[in-house]
């Protein structure tokens, strides 16, 4: 019973209302004053509370020649009516938090004052919305995407559409990915550990549509500059895990030159995958 007072109770009914609800189902007609001692509450709670539950159509009032008495209506029909409530309240509130958000998100993206400006930003631990804020940055970009990237895994290998979009459109992306022994795809669902060959080669097949691509022995930290305005830093550290580790997001334009000048000092210094593959194989 206590269980089942505990369920009533996570599906919004209070517990003096779980109480009587538990006495009703026992299937008998019942006086006020029974229910009241049955579930262990005032005579005054009692009959407030079965008078609400007559008005929502749990329980009927039946008037006898000396009292009124209450009884559980089909216990299905109850069943139903409690989800259909909870169902309503769901789409009440889903309907509100949209329409709330909608009209909070201008103010968001409203352009902020000087004054109240944040350079920089950091992101810790574990964050679903990581790749929602790298994607934001992106989309905001017009120009130029500059990726420095230690590459673990890959789920699908085949090239984005607004990586191809933005390409399409004019923009430049340049890539530096770091060659990996240990680099994995998902096929069929199953993480594999792929050669250097074939990593070089999912790479070689990104030119183009993918932007530019560049293979290095080493990067540092995985690192991405927008438009030379705002650089995106994930710190990389094999000491931690990869989910508790740090992002930041620096908004500062010498900054992001500066970044810019280090990007293309390593571009200068990485091979395309064609000529790092030969360089290789011939190691």
């Amino acid at each position: 019973m206590k269980e089942i007072i505990q369920n009533l109770e996570a599906l919004g009914f209070t517990n003096y209302e779980s109480r009587v609800f538990c006495v009703l189902f026992e299937g008998n007609l019942h006086t006020a004053s029974e229910i009241a001692k049955k579930s262990g509450i005032a005579r005054s709670s009692a009959y407030d509370i079965l008078k609400s539950f007559t008005e929502k159509g749990i329980c009927n009032e039946i008037q006898t020649s000396s009292v009124i008495k209450y009884e559980i209506i089909d216990p299905k029909v109850v069943q139903d009516k409690i989800e259909k409530e909870i169902h309503d309240t769901y789409l009440n509130k889903t309907t509100k938090l949209k329409d709330s958000f909608d009209k909070l998100t201008p103010i968001f993206k409203a352009k902020e004052l000087e004054g109240e400006k944040v350079d920089v930003e950091l992101i810790k631990g574990f964050n679903k919305h990581r790749s929602a804020k790298f994607m934001q940055l992106w989309e905001a970009s017009s120009k130029e995407l500059l990726l420095m990237n230690k590459l673990e895994a890959m789920a699908d290998t085949t090239i984005d559409k607004f990586t191809a979009n933005f390409v399409k459109k004019g923009g430049i992306v340049k890539t530096i990915y770091e060659v990996s022994e240990n680099f994995r795809i998902n096929e069929g669902g199953k993480w594999i550990v792929v050669g250097i060959d074939k990593f070089i080669e999912i790479f070689k097949g990104t030119e183009g549509e993918g932007g530019e691509v560049k293979l290095t022995k080493k990067v540092y930290q995985n690192m991405a500059i927008f438009d030379r305005k705002i650089v995106y830093i994930s710190l990389v550290d094999p000491t931690i895990s990869r989910y508790n580790r740090s992002d930041i997001i620096v908004k500062n334009q010498n900054f992001a030159e500066a970044m810019a000048l280090f990007f293309e000092q390593s571009w200068l210094e990485a091979e395309l995958p064609g000529v790092f593959r030969d360089k290789y194989l011939k190691m």
